[in-house]
Order: C-alpha cells, then structure tokens, then sequence
C-alpha cells in the first residue's frame, strides 16, 4: 500500500476543542488535574478523577433538537471533529466518499438508560432513534446520511487499537473514493465504562505515564478526525498536504486477554512491521499509566529502535479509549511540525529508564517521522509510522 496523504484533521479532548488549542495545551508545563466524577449516579464513583470535555464548547453542524437530543456524546464529539477537519482539508462535497466512524463505548451511555426498560416492559416508552444510537455503528451511518456520502460506511472494533485498525482500513479505500473521513470517539466517563474496567482494575488514581508510583489508567473522553486521500488525488488538486500516514503494523499478544505478553512480543512485532527504517524523531507510546503495561512497552521500543525519545500524550487527556490512536496520531503530526515533544507530566521517578528515553520536560526534535503506538486487551497491537512534509 501507497502512504497516503492527511488534508484535514479535528480533535477534541479535555485539553481543547482543535489542534492548535489542543497541541498548546499539551506543551504547556501547567497541569490541570482531572475534575472527579461528582455528578455520577453511582456513589461509589463520584470520587473517581476522570478527564472530561468540555460540551458547551462543541462546534456543530445544523441539526434538528430532536435529532440533537437524541445523539450520544460520540457522535456529537464526532461531528465536531470532522467539521474542522473538512474545512481544512478544502476539499469539494462530494458523494463520492467513504466513513470509517467507530468507537468502542458508544453505546453505552444510552443502553443504561434504555435496555433496562426495555428487558423490564416497564411500559417506558423509548424513543427508536435513542435506541438505535445504542448499536456500535451507528455513528459512521449517521454521518454518511447526513453528509449525503453515499460510498462504503462502517465501523471497526479492536478495544483501544480501533484507531489505528480504523485508520488502515479507511487507507485500503482512497483510490475508490474522492477521499475518505476516518473518525473515532469515545465517551468513556460513563457510569457503564467506569465501572467496567474499575472492576478490571485497570483505572487508577492518577495518570502517570511510566512512573514507578502508577497504580492505573484515568479515563478520558474526546475524538479525532482525518481527511484521507490519495498522494496522486490531493497533488493534483493542490491540496495542503499535513502528514503522510504508512502502512500500519501489526501484532497479536497471545498471553492474556488483558495484560500483554511479558516480553512483549506483540508490540515489537507491530513495530517492526510499521517501519521502513530506525530514522524516528520519537515514539508516541501507548503508555496508559499501568503498572505491567508501560515497562514492558518501555523495553519494547528499546529493543526495537533503541535509545529514542517516548511520549505518552495520556498523562495530560487520559485514556481515550478506542480513539486514543487517532486523537495521540494528531499529537504526533502537531509535534513533528512544531520540532518539539512535550513531556510526560507527572513523572516523579522512573526507575527503569536507565537511559532518559522518557521525556520528562519538553524537548526539541529534528526529523520527520515518528512512531504511533496503540495496544489493546485480546493482545491487540497496532503501530503506525508517521512522517510530515
């Protein structure tokens, strides 16, 4: 596969509502810590610290309030990020075009409030769009009706990889389509998600990335789009060409359906079907603030690249779920751009980077490309090389 060109890109996350807000964010080495989930149902997670965004800020196509009310978070966060990412992108309406919409909580927001009144017959009567918004591809449906594209639509499921599995396979399609909208969000400061991976014991109490006093992940929320073309396609139509996306790699931890192989060969596998060369500025670690999960990451990528600068855009916008591949790939481009790496916040005492691999204040780069990793339960590994123009 060709690489393909990035023409337009959106964000959202509890850093900002773009890009540039976003990235500025991210460098700056104030810390804002993440607000608790005081106003939860559930008493027992009112005090858990949750990374959140910020609604009354979301920049949203003309809807209808019925069609609005009945929305999750996901596609509102969703529609958010492709209206900036086609109008950056320039490029023409057409119906010529295909979606990659996916997310792994959506869903789950309304399915606690529709199925049990639904499995009860309590007499509840529930709205049929409120409830269709509970199935998984409902979004990249959503947004083909509503932008009237009329090429391939779906969605991909791969746990916290999805992104980059989405990504992939938005890429197979530019030369069939105009251009491609690959989008992944996640509303994951749910009653239902929190308390699921509470139960897992995977959440925390502080996002910190690779520090020895980490006890698990915080969650976030937010979404990222892309604009994908062709590199003959956008060339030709003078497009502003962001990034170049490669060929993703690809490997399977087949351990544990949670934690990841101990030597984590998964992970090295992906990375090295990901890269042409060692020639990285960085790598965009995965890094959810686990205690298996990051050291064994850490020696991963020094064992496959060596001594390179990582980074874990988590410490600062949490763990975003399935769209933390897309929402850290725009972090790595931002990045790439600006020649610097922002640190990994929190970061107190790493007593396993015997090298200074872990960026613990911000730090000036030269080069093009770097690396994008992404992992998943079910020893899901996804890695992505990313290079600017």
């Amino acid at each position: 596969m060709k690489r393909v060109a990035v023409t337009g890109m959106g964000i959202i996350d509890t850093l900002g509502t773009n890009p540039t807000e976003c990235f500025n964010s991210m460098v700056d080495t104030s810390y804002t810590h993440p607000s608790l989930y005081s106003y939860s149902k559930l008493e027992r997670l009112k005090s858990q610290p949750v990374f959140t965004v910020d609604k009354s800020k979301l920049i949203l196509p003309e809807l209808k309030a019925t069609v609005l009310r009945n929305l999750e978070p996901c596609n509102l966060f969703a529609l958010h990020t492709i209206e900036q990412a086609l109008k950056q992108s320039g490029v023409k309406h057409s119906e010529n075009v295909g979606v990659i919409g996916s997310s792994i909580t959506l869903g789950n927001y309304n399915a606690t409030e529709t199925w049990p009144a639904i499995i009860s017959e309590t007499g509840n009567r529930v709205r049929p769009k409120q409830l269709l918004n509970a199935a998984k591809d409902y979004m990249s449906g959503f947004i083909s009706q509503y932008y009237g594209y009329k090429g391939l639509n779906t969605s991909i499921y791969a746990s916290c990889a999805t992104s980059i599995f989405s990504i992939d396979y938005a890429m197979r399609y530019v030369d069939d389509y105009d251009y491609m909208v690959c989008v992944v969000s996640d509303h994951g400061v749910s009653e239902a998600d929190v308390s699921f991976f509470k139960q897992l014991g995977a959440i925390g109490t502080k996002s910190c990335p690779f520090d020895d006093d980490r006890d698990g992940f915080i969650m976030g929320e937010g979404a990222g789009a892309f604009i994908l073309e062709s590199e003959e396609k956008a060339k030709k139509r003078n497009a502003n060409i962001i990034a170049y996306l490669h060929t993703p790699g690809f490997g399977s931890d087949t351990t544990s359906p949670t934690s990841p192989d101990p030597d984590g060969a998964g992970g090295k596998l992906s990375m090295r079907n990901a890269l042409k060369d060692n020639d990285v500025a960085f790598v965009n670690a995965h890094g959810t603030s686990t205690p298996m999960g990051d050291e064994i990451e850490y020696n991963a990528i020094k064992e496959v690249l060596g001594n390179v600068p990582i980074v874990s855009n988590k410490s600062k916008i949490g763990h975003t779920m399935g769209a933390c591949g897309i929402i850290e790939a725009i972090y790595t481009i931002k990045s790439l751009q600006s020649g610097q790496i922002p640190d990994n916040h929190n970061i107190t005492k790493c007593s396993f980077d015997t090298d200074g691999m872990i960026t613990d204040k911000n730090r000036t780069i030269t080069g093009k490309k770097a690396l994008n990793n992404s992992f998943g339960f079910g020893g899901k590994c996804s890695s992505q090389l990313i290079e600017i123009v």
